[in-house]
């Protein structure tokens, strides 16, 4: 893209059409993004240790019994699969992040755990098969289109047992909506998330009331030369009646929704909402 094509871009983009999500499956970028996963002065790739040991304390007291099978969609490095399996648990992580996936490898081997870390698009493979527990976690579900989210949730269903319980964690519709109105901003850094060159990071956002979405793209500009790459993402905004609909449509049943997972006050107590489901028991 030429820096002058940024004047003639499409406004306002519709939703999924210049992109599904940031290129976490790019090995560069993942390896940037790996960073930020493991950083301890913020929650934006992945939470805090502190709060991830709470969530775990939270997810073992209402979802397992004994030494259960775990499925967790989107594991990033294995911060949650890491600390379930040094309980006893036996999980299997699915990310498509290239050097997520290795971090998350080479912590379970070091530590001698039973995890089973896989590369991989969830939308496109199967999950195997007899787990007690399917997880998403950190608003991951918002940002597939509502086909592939649907796709997602069956696939969960048929790969728990009887009684296997699924965890989502979405983000509200009020976070979805403020996201994709937010204004429009920039900033110029020596190297970032983005690009590891001198840079202009142009971001604008985008709130579609008919899709219900919101879409972000981001513009990064090479100061060097001027030549831009473009990026998008959007999310997909549920009320909290919609995600149980979603569930009930896979065939899960005894649907619930929490408001955290036994935080207390927290910035995510308005921004995302836990919906969760038991398969039925035949």
């Amino acid at each position: 893209m030429k820096l002058d094509e940024i004047v003639r871009r499409k406004l306002p983009p519709h939703p999924w059409e210049e992109g599904d999500k940031i290129p976490w499956n790019d090995p560069e970028f993942s390896k940037r993004m790996l960073k930020s996963h493991l950083s301890q002065d913020h929650d934006w790739a992945s939470r805090r240790l502190c709060i991830i040991d709470r969530h775990v304390d939270w997810i073992e007291k209402h979802f397992l019994k004994g030494s259960s099978r775990i499925l967790d969609l989107g594991c990033g490095p294995g911060l949650y699969t890491h600390r379930l399996a040094r309980r006893g648990h036996h999980c299997v992580g699915l990310d498509f992040s290239p050097a997520a996936i290795a971090y998350a490898q080479s912590c379970a081997s070091s530590d001698g755990l039973a995890v089973e870390y896989r590369l991989a698009d969830m939308r496109e493979v199967e999950f195997g098969d007899s787990f007690d527990l399917v997880m998403l976690l950190f608003g991951e579900f918002n940002v597939f289109r509502q086909d592939e989210a649907e796709n997602v949730l069956n696939k969960s269903y048929s790969s728990l047992k009887d009684g296997g319980s699924i965890l989502i964690e979405g983000h509200t519709f009020e976070e979805v909506k403020r996201q994709g109105s937010a204004p429009s901003w920039w900033q110029s850094a020596a190297s970032g998330l983005f690009a590891d060159y001198p840079h202009l990071r142009l971001e604008e956002h985008f709130w579609d009331a008919d899709h219900a979405a919101a879409t972000t793209r981001y513009l990064i500009v090479d100061t060097s030369d001027g030549s831009t790459t473009h990026y998008a993402s959007t999310m997909k905004a549920y009320t909290d009646e919609q995600y149980q609909g979603v569930l009930t449509a896979a065939g899960f049943s005894e649907i619930h929704s929490f408001q955290n997972m036994g935080e207390s006050e927290t910035e995510f107590r308005e921004k995302l909402r836990i919906v969760t489901g038991k398969k039925n028991t035949q």
